[in-house]
């Protein structure tokens, strides 16, 4: 057995406390048998005691012991202030532990307490779990409490909650509660804010007080933080003011100033300075002044605050609007900024001169300028939807809304009217007088696309609202005939929106808004058109509702007709001019809804150009979200074989180039010769000129942006490109204008 090198000893066996009467004390000697320097410490438990961080009973001293060397001695004093075991009576053991850091041994000794009921007043403990409580306005928040009862008696508590308005708490703001000695009782009181304007956000102290019976009153004490909550709206009565407010017919040179009444309402709680500041886009060209300069705004109040604004008026000219911005600016950010932030302000300024001494001068003036600047090349009354350039470039024939076909002479830098060309009957087309000079022909509808002949370029077909297809002669604008669908009842009013002949002149292939193709035939090139064409569905074919045919082409080595239309999608018909018309042609699909799935029926492929050469198949496409696409259709795969009659694959082909061209829809395309050049005109009203590589992609060392050689205030909707002592385009669009371009 390992010999003990702690020996203690007790003072004394048995000690009697009564509490509320002086502490007593006992002694605890320790000797060091050891042999080495240690120092002591010693811990008292009583049996059936709750340890309790908080509540002490006793102390000692020393409470810890100098280190002594081998065979000395440690004497330390035990003074009982408190009973160990609240509210008992009666008798119990100390166990008194003796231990030290150095040694790994121990010694126990066990003294009996006897406890005395005392006469004292009840002693009671109040505690608060949290004392930090948060919330917001008409939110409800439980706030716990704990009370012991510390004495030898049994006690009835009087809990009370102060330091709020009563009216917060749900309920009573007291609680009773009986506590027998030693005992424990929790309660909970329930704290709710009213409403924003009545419960301002800030920290509300709260104390809870026990009172008992027979004893002492004690308490604890909290913070309730109500948040803040709420906006505050900004609005202004008038939001565009002029100067003057009123109109005169006499000159007014004193009025600069116009008054904005800003409001501000304050639905928050928390109370509010607010500073006004003006920006905007026009905030330098006034002056400002405030009043108040800065409002202050009480919870539930309504403040205004008046914006002078201050600017110079022109003596003469049109009214003008300035754009002003009053953003507030509030003391205490935490909800942010006022609902809204801003409030945009007009201010209408009109010249000193009233507008009507000035409108004589002004319409006499217009008058002049429209005569002196009027455009040489506006000859058309309506909107221009087709422009080409005959065969050898020495003329262009433009087609247009207003049912006429125009016929241009090429100058220098411009495009002349033909003054070998005038209209010999009466010029009313469309309901409405045309100018005779360079009149052409006045057709039945109007003329959304006209072609020439390949072979016969003194002839031209020309496409019409009505379905109608007129071959005329050019220069002189006889109809020689006309090609309509008499077997189809539906072709009456199915517009022809392209047309596409062959390089022999023998087939002329149409697209029609009811998604449509009709190929036309002859034997020879100086004979007529066959009556009856052959007619492919596209829209049954594909079996898609409302799909219009737009746009037609025909490869260089014409055995591959190109068809666009809506749903962003182009058909590949791989034609052989031996076909028999019985026979069912093969479509190919290229879907650009792999490069945009969201597509629709208002999604369309506009313009369609191949480069002209015949070897390769380079197709560019434009569509209706502005870019441009290079394909190479030597190059397509069939992903998706058909299982059905329809004989209609799916293709893959590969896409050699892609841009964005426009923001808005590119509508017609064009390429030079020799592919190196490639021209676009669309809906924003620019014709621009792409620099390509050899490998027929965008030359992004030259001009990445494309060059734009004309800027129109409307639409693009055609336009054509010859080489003939330099490069030609001409255009035509909504502004009813046909207008030539040179390039170098």
């Amino acid at each position: 057995m390992e010999k003990s090198v702690i020996n203690a000893s007790l003072s004394t066996q048995n000690l009697t406390f009564r509490p509320g009467d002086t502490p007593v004390s006992f002694e605890v000697t320790v000797n060091n048998d050891s042999d080495r320097f240690v120092n002591f410490q010693i811990e008292i438990t009583a049996a059936g005691e709750i340890r309790n961080t908080g509540y002490r009973w006793y102390r000692l001293e020393p409470e810890v012991a100098a280190a002594k060397p081998p065979g000395s001695s440690t004497i330390f004093q035990v003074f009982v202030f408190n009973t160990p075991i609240p509210g008992f009576v009666g008798t119990v053991n100390l166990m008194v532990n003796i231990f030290s850091p150095q040694l790994a041994q121990q010694s126990r000794l066990v003294l009996r307490l006897k406890i005395e009921r005392d006469n004292r007043p009840t002693h009671l403990s109040v505690e608060l779990p949290v004392r930090e409580f948060q919330v917001y306005p008409r939110n409800s928040v439980d706030i716990p409490v704990r009370v012991r009862n510390l004495g030898q008696q049994p006690t009835e508590v009087m809990l009370r909650f102060t330091g709020v308005d009563p009216s917060w708490l749900a309920g009573s703001a007291e609680r009773r509660l009986p506590l027998d000695p030693g005992g424990l009782a929790e309660a909970t009181f329930q704290c709710q804010p009213p409403s924003v304007v009545q419960a301002p956000s800030q920290n509300y102290p709260f104390t809870i007080e026990a009172v008992s019976n027979n004893g002492y009153p004690t308490n604890a004490e909290g913070n309730i933080e109500v948040l803040p909550v709420g906006f505050i709206d900004f609005t202004t009565t008038e939001k565009h003011l002029k100067i003057p407010n009123k109109s005169a017919w006499l000159p007014d040179w004193k009025s600069d100033t116009a008054s904005f009444e800003l409001l501000f309402k304050n639905a928050s709680n928390l109370n509010q300075e607010i500073n006004v500041q003006v920006q905007g886009r026009d905030w330098r060209k006034c002056s400002f002044k405030k009043l108040p300069e800065t409002a202050n705004l009480h919870l539930g109040e309504t403040s205004k605050v008046i914006l002078d604004v201050k600017t110079k008026r022109p003596w003469v000219g049109i009214g003008k609007t300035l754009l002003l911005e009053a953003k507030s600016e509030l003391s205490d950010q935490r909800l942010g900024s006022t609902d809204p932030a801003t409030q945009t302000l007009e201010v209408e300024t009109l010249p000193i001169i009233p507008l009507w001494l000035q409108l004589a001068a002004i319409a006499l003036l217009a008058a002049l300028l429209a005569l002196i600047l009027q455009p040489r090349g506006v000859m058309h009354t309506r909107s221009v939807n087709s422009v080409r350039f005959s065969g050898i470039g020495l003329s262009v024939v433009s087609g247009s809304d207003d049912c006429t076909l125009r016929l241009w002479r090429i100058g220098a830098d411009n495009l002349d009217p033909d003054d070998t060309v005038r209209y010999a009957g009466q010029p009313l087309a469309c309901d409405q007088a045309q100018q005779p000079k360079g009149l052409m022909a006045i057709t039945d509808d109007a003329v959304e696309v006209l072609r020439f002949m390949p072979l016969q370029n003194n002839r031209a077909a020309v496409g019409l609202d009505n379905g109608v297809i007129e071959l005329r002669d050019v220069p002189s604008g006889t109809k020689i005939s006309q090609l309509q669908d008499l077997k189809d009842p539906k072709a009456k009013g199915d517009r022809v929106f392209d047309l596409v002949f062959t390089s022999n002149s023998l087939n002329l292939f149409s697209g029609y808004g009811s998604g449509k193709v009709r190929l036309w035939s002859r034997p020879a090139p100086n004979s007529d058109f066959l009556p009856e064409p052959q007619v492919i569905d596209v829209q049954s074919r594909l079996k898609l509702s409302s799909f219009q045919v737009r746009a037609l082409n025909l490869s260089p080595d014409a055995k591959t007709l190109v068809i666009a239309g809506n749903f962003k999608r182009f058909i590949l018909w791989e034609w052989n001019q031996t076909q028999s018309d019985k026979e069912f042609p093969s479509l190919s699909v290229q879907n650009l809804e792999k490069l945009d799935p969201l597509v629709g029926p208002e999604d369309y492929i506009w313009g369609l150009a191949f480069v002209p050469d015949s070897t390769g198949k380079i197709l560019a496409t434009s569509d209706s979200a502005g870019f441009i696409t290079i394909w190479d259709l030597n190059q397509c795969q069939t992903i998706k074989n058909p299982n059905s009659l329809e004989k209609v694959n799916e293709l893959n082909c590969l896409q050699l180039d892609r841009w964005s061209a426009s923001k808005t829809s590119v509508r017609t395309l064009a390429f030079s010769d020799d592919g190196s050049l490639l021209v676009s005109g669309g809906d924003d009203g620019r014709v621009v000129v792409w620099y390509l590589t050899p490998e027929h992609k965008l030359d992004k060392t030259r001009a990445a942006e494309g060059k734009t050689i004309y800027q129109s205030s409307k639409k693009i909707n055609s336009i054509d490109l010859k080489i003939n002592q330099g490069t030609m385009i001409v255009s035509g669009g909504e502004d009813f204008q046909v207008k030539l371009h040179r390039i170098k």
